[in-house]
């Protein structure tokens, strides 16, 4: 049964390809009026012709939609638009600045508040002081909180309301009011609302506590004194650049100041009516609590969108429990972020859902996550999708926890194939493909860059607590230029908590800078346990390209570490109780720092890594020393040699010799007669790392 979609269509025609509908809620309406009078017992395919359709409204399926694919007709690109077009701009001088203004009676009236104002296919900054942008050529630009109230209280769970700016940072403008203060620190960025100045005092108060200490990293455990760093966003004063706007949302007047050769007949500004697309949602028991039998659960199946664009969506602050529950936070975290951007949704959002899912779709120009699987979704898919310009992550998939109903747990997901670049523009900690909890499931050949905080993160529990994440693969990813500068505590691949039959295999990671400290390639956070890490290429990092910050029973072989600029390996937090890895068959490559590093707990000598089997190599031939700094006030710094190591047990199979490695653009390849080899090190291809042609997607 296949029906069609066109720009020209009617609603209330018959759906035919003479007679199409016009509006994506026509189709699912009409669909489910056929359905209901039995003129549709089984899969419906809609055709969607070539042309753009506005979304001024979420569209919402539920379970009556199930068996329904929405695709792009052949050789047609369709377009569903969220935003709106803006026309009679007034062209005026203003402060020696050309400047555009509009009147959005709307917004006067309080029925209409944006945040996102996209100009000719690109996403225009708000006015803000200083000039930050989270990549490398705005990363800098931050003022740095002057003082704050109780400096000795250094728990990094000590929020605060208040901090004092540093001289002529923040004045008391007319629009400050309206500002907000986004707070850079730690991992997270928090975003503060309704900025009070006292002139007399100098201080700056919020509405919101921060969920954060106010220093910029952990102090004295990685003796960072320095206070965070911060910027005001939405600040009319600070309207001084070409492409900034401001929205005065007392007076419903938009002030944009045109880039050189834009002119309003040549200029194509829209702004978003909406934050989401899509929301698709099943039932299962749990809902109603009026069956404890699971098999009246009503999911959605088979709801699937095939080569569609989805453009222009805007951003809220959602506010909620901090994430990790443990800790014991007595606050809602001010943007809803809290690690990896956790409680924003997704502007195209799936819960319940069976075997549903985007296949070469484009998501851009959205202020939330991008895509998300969220609780009681199995089997669903996300491939070869384009999502790009985004203002969180781009995919985001997790059920309940082991606490939950088991009808909540999500997984069986095949996430491949999808090209994800500059996120977290708006909450600079969305993560590039986060699985909180979610089991057998597989993100493999997608690329990744260009973002502020993690490549993938995979698991939502801290420490050996059970979970339902287990037997994930994450393998054959490109994962590159992800940090910034922007955060700290990241990686290219970051795990949390026990994960087994989990495999991290085949990818290629590089480029990866953080902020502060933990600019890391492959990350196993706290209790990570049970996870094969094989076969990877990770290189030029910030911190090492592998490091553990407390874990048990995981294995890492036959790996590639090169290029840390603190080190190749490192675990920060030594547990005597067991081993954190096997680590063999791997070759460290340098220069570095250190060849393996201790962090602020136990020294790394003592038994945190079996090691053997490894081949170690530096320009010139002499490796770095063994050890770590003075990382804390009461710990004495620890240094030895590779031939010191090796006295105490470890890497007694080891070689100090040149690999023999020829570095490509895609891949690095070993000479037949690398002593690697003789090591047992298994070479990978990298080169098939990434998105594949269709035509090789398996």
């Amino acid at each position: 049964m296949t029906y069609h979609l066109s720009p020209r269509g009617r609603d209330t025609a018959s759906g035919s390809s003479k007679q199409p509908w016009r509006t994506l809620t026509g189709a699912r309406d009409n669909l489910r009026h056929l359905r209901a009078s039995g003129k549709i017992t089984g899969p419906a395919t809609v055709q969607i012709q070539d042309g753009t359709y506005s979304l001024s409204e979420t569209v919402h399926f539920a379970t009556e939609d199930s068996d329904t694919h929405y695709t792009a007709a052949p050789r047609a690109m369709p377009i569903f638009d969220g935003g709106q077009q803006l026309n009679g701009w007034k062209v005026a001088q203003r402060n020696g600045r050309t400047e555009w203004t509009l009147y959005l009676p709307e917004v006067a009236a309080g029925n209409w508040n944006f945040r996102s104002l996209f100009v000719n296919g690109r996403r225009a900054p708000r006015a803000r002081l200083p000039k930050f942008s989270p990549d490398p050529k705005g990363v800098n630009n931050v003022f740095r909180i002057g003082e704050i109230k109780n400096p000795e209280d250094t728990f990094f769970g000590a929020g605060n309301d208040t901090f004092k700016p540093k001289s002529k940072d923040v004045q008391a403008w007319d629009s400050l009011s309206d500002a907000e203060a986004v707070v850079l620190h730690y991992w997270i960025d928090e975003r503060l609302p309704r900025p009070q100045l006292n002139p007399k005092t100098g201080w700056l108060r919020f509405a919101r506590r921060t969920g954060l200490c106010l220093y910029e990293s952990h102090e004295p455990m990685f003796q960072c004194k320095d206070l965070a760093r911060y910027y005001i966003d939405n600040l009319f004063e600070a309207l001084t650049e070409p492409g900034e706007w401001y929205l005065n949302r007392e007076t419903g007047r938009l002030h944009y100041l045109p880039r050189r050769g834009e002119t309003p007949d040549t200029t194509t500004i829209h702004a978003p009516r909406l934050c989401s697309f899509l929301h698709a949602r099943g039932s299962f028991f749990k809902d109603t609590r009026g069956s404890s039998d699971p098999q009246s659960t009503r999911h959605i199946h088979g709801l699937n969108f095939k080569g569609l664009t989805f453009r222009h969506a805007d951003w809220y602050s959602p506010f909620g429990p901090p994430p990790i529950p443990h800790q014991n936070l007595d606050r809602e975290f001010p943007n809803g972020s809290g690690q990896a951007a956790s409680l924003v949704p997704g502007a195209i959002y799936f819960q319940g859902a069976r075997e549903s899912g985007l296949t070469d779709c484009r998501i851009e120009h959205v202020g939330l996550y991008a895509l998300q699987f969220a609780e009681a979704c199995r089997h669903c898919t996300a491939i070869g999708n384009h999502i790009h310009d985004i203002g969180a992550g781009g995919i985001r998939a997790g059920g309940s926890d082991v606490d939950g109903y088991s009808e909540e747990l999500t997984g069986y997901l095949n996430l491949t194939d999808n090209h994800i670049h500059h996120i977290g523009l708006v909450f600079h900690s969305g993560v590039g493909i986060f699985l909180q909890h979610v089991f057998d499931t597989t993100a493999s050949h997608n690329h990744i860059h260009d973002s502020g905080y993690t490549g993938i993160s995979l698991g939502w529990t801290w420490g050996y607590r059970e979970t339902p994440s287990r037997n994930n693969h994450i393998e054959h990813n490109h994962i590159h230029d992800i940090g910034c500068g922007v955060l700290s505590d990241m990686g290219g691949i970051y795990t949390l908590g026990v994960q087994p039959g989990t495999i991290i295999r085949g990818n290629h990671i590089h480029d990866i800078r953080s902020h502060d400290y933990g600019g890391w390639g492959v990350y196993l956070d706290e209790g990570t346990s049970h996870v094969l890490v094989e076969q990877n290429l990770v290189h030029d990092t910030k911190d090492a390209p592998f490091n553990i910050h407390y874990a048990r029973e995981n294995v890492v072989r036959h790996n590639i570490f090169a290029r840390g600029e603190n080190a190749l390996a490192s675990v920060s937090k030594v547990e005597p109780e067991h081993v954190s890895a096997t680590f063999i068959h791997n070759i460290l490559i340098g220069p570095s720092n250190r060849l393996y590093y201790g962090g602020y707990q136990g020294d790394i000598s003592d038994e945190a890594l079996a090691a053997n089997a490894n081949c170690f190599w530096s320009p010139g031939g002499k490796l770095p020393s063994i050890g770590h700094p003075k990382s804390h006030p009461e710990k004495k710094p620890f240094k030895i040699s590779l031939s010191q190591w090796k006295k105490l047990g470890h890497d007694s199979l080891s070689l100090t010799a040149d690999p023999k490695i020829t570095e490509g653009k895609k891949t690095w390849s070993l000479a037949k007669n690398s002593p690697a080899h003789k090591l047992g090190f298994k070479s990978h291809d990298w080169s098939h790392c990434g998105v594949r042609p269709k035509s090789k997607r398996s």
